[in-house]
């Protein structure tokens, strides 16, 4: 209880900022909770002074009160209900923002631990359950709480020793609840789960759908979607079980506790002990209790569907991010660098073998330096490291004399330009994917990088040329050209060091050509990592480095590689002779 507590703490501080709003709708509840006695005291009158006692003021004027307090309260609850909605979505619409950031803050390894499908559902899933629990929920239980109070009080008012026997059930329902709960909270951190599963499976079935069809997959994607969706159905059930057994078995122990009460008053009415207006006020007060009651136990299941989702939420937010704000700044115009991996040592987390092992290697500033090897040699993770992704456990790297894992983070990757295989684009124009993250860049640089990258002579094909939709991941436009205006992203970036990730493993000969040019171009001036694919594109290279292991096997030019007959040599003669060996 006491975790729950916190938990729900921590989430009502998302309402701060709007307290004044928040101040507005307790007011409103306050009032609508003052106004709810009046009803049974409006009607023991109406009926003590204006039926009986025949007063012709009271058959005026008590109807026309009745009415003004249904009146009042229809404003109030108008009032609580919008004023309260909105201090939910404004709070939601926080949390949302910081979730999305938080997450694309996480450190690369945080990325890779957690499913693509629960990071979606958090945001998809977890904040509308979270809104619920911040306004119905807090409404039902603010409102609904006083309410009974002050019926309990208008009860105490005209007949405490019978208040007293309604009371005799608080504790049993209290436990009911308390049981519920904990059952509900089992559950639904349950349906939580299953959810993030179900959207995982839904992103990659419909993202891999062409992988689908190809393989007949159909029958098997829908198989495992099928059973992740029986099971979110069964969790789904054992809360719904839950709730729907507790409201009945609260409203049973009520409905006892209102007959026994019934039966006293109406012998105390008939010994004369009440007036005929009091009883049908405590009548009525009692009746008026019943729908808080059942709307307190109901909300029950929001709130425990909304403290699983918060849970989870608070457990993303408190993984640390990746240290941007510390370190010490690179000046905007510091020279290029030599680049020096020094004895660096690393595994991924949870793998036995490291990926790089004592690793030694040094990019002198404005070369290009290549590196080839089979499939898992370690060729990606040195880019990884000098991007930051990750942090070497033994080593260290140096850009000039700064230790990388010294200088500030954001300050450290301006420096660095990435084109890999597997080319981002955003569902955006091409001009904002080639300006992405600087949306006030000229449209004269724009057509400028596009020249530069070879992309232009396709842009101003499009119908609306540096306007045109990409469409979802750059599903509008062929491999090449997505490969392109990557490149052009690079340009426009102009950083001094340049990451190239086998960006033409996966292009055809003619996409090669032009998309090789363009990096020839790109390169220039630059400090350039090359992780070769086809050992063709890189046989101009400054250097070369064969890796086998997470080491260095050979490096050196081209010519002389070949001339050693090591490593180099047999990937080289293993492409030309049709083979591939590489990534």
């Amino acid at each position: 209880m006491s975790d729950s507590v916190q938990v729900y703490r921590r989430l009502l501080g998302y309402t701060r900022p709007y307290w004044r709003t928040a101040a507005l709708a307790l007011l409103a509840m306050a009032a609508a909770a003052a106004l709810e006695p009046l009803v049974p005291t409006l009607l023991q009158h109406l009926v003590d002074k204006g039926l009986i006692g025949k007063d012709p003021q009271a058959g005026w004027r008590l109807p026309l009160l009745l009415a003004l307090t249904f009146a009042a309260k229809g404003l109030v609850d108008y009032v609580a209900n919008v004023a309260s909605q909105a201090v939910a979505q404004h709070a939601m619409s926080d949390l949302r923002q910081e979730v999305f950031r938080h997450q694309t803050g996480l450190p690369l390894a945080e990325h890779q631990s957690r499913s693509h499908g629960r990071m979606l559902s958090s945001i998809l899933n977890d904040i509308p359950l979270l809104s619920q629990a911040l306004s119905s929920a807090w409404i039902i239980v603010i409102r609904d709480t006083l309410i009974i109070i002050g019926l309990t009080v208008k009860l105490f008012l005209l007949a405490w020793h019978l208040t007293l026997l309604i009371l005799l059930v608080a504790p049993v329902v209290a436990i009911l609840i308390r049981v519920a709960s904990r059952k509900l909270r089992v559950s639904n951190e349950a349906m939580r789960t299953l959810a993030g599963q179900l959207a995982g499976q839904l992103e990659a079935g419909l993202s891999g759908v062409k992988e689908l069809k190809i393989f007949g997959a159909r029958d098997y994607e829908s198989g495992r979607f099928n059973q992740l969706s029986e099971d979110l159905r069964r969790a789904s059930m054992r809360a719904v079980r839950v709730q729907s057994a507790n409201v009945p078995l609260v409203q049973v122990l009520a409905a006892l506790a209102v007959s026994g009460v019934i039966f006293v008053v109406m012998t105390l009415s008939a010994r004369n002990l009440l007036t005929p207006g009091e009883f049908f006020g405590f009548v009525t007060a009692m009746s008026l209790l019943f729908e808080p009651i059942r709307r307190l136990t109901n909300i029950n299941g929001t709130i425990q569907s909304g403290l699983a989702s918060a849970r989870g939420l608070f457990d993303l937010l408190d993984q640390p991010l990746e240290p941007e704000g510390q370190g010490t700044p690179l000046p905007a115009a510091t020279p290029l660098q030599p680049i020096v991996f020094d004895h660096v040592t690393f595994s991924y987390p949870g793998q036995e073998r490291p990926a790089l092992q004592d690793f030694c290697l040094t990019l002198p500033p404005g070369q290009t330096v290549a590196l080839v090897g089979s499939s898992g040699s370690g060729k990606t993770t040195v880019a990884q490291l000098l991007a930051r992704f990750y942090s070497p456990q033994q080593g260290a790297i140096h850009y000039g004399p700064h230790d990388i894992a010294g200088l500030e983070l954001r300050s450290w990757r301006e420096q660095l330009a990435w084109v890999g295989q597997q080319v981002v684009l955003f569902d955006d124009s091409v001009a904002a994917n080639m300006a992405y993250g600087r949306p006030d860049l000229p449209r004269e640089q724009i057509v400028e990088a596009a020249r530069a990258a070879h992309a232009w002579e396709f842009i101003e094909r499009l119908p609306q040329q540096l306007d045109a939709p990409c469409g979802h991941n750059g599903l509008n436009l062929s491999g090449g050209q997505r490969q392109r205006i990557a490149i052009a992203r690079a340009f426009l970036k102009d950083a001094p060091v340049l990451i190239l990730d086998e960006a033409t493993s996966a292009l055809d000969n003619e996409s090669e050509r032009q998309v090789q040019e363009a990096l020839n171009t790109l390169a220039r001036h630059r400090t350039t990592l090359v992780i070769a694919h086809r050992l063709s594109t890189i046989e101009s290279a400054d250097w070369i480095v064969a890796m086998d292991q997470g080491r260095v096997v050979e490096q050196g030019r081209h010519a002389e590689l070949l001339a050693r007959g090591g490593l180099y040599a047999r990937l080289h003669q293993s492409q030309a002779q049709g083979g591939d060996s590489q990534d």
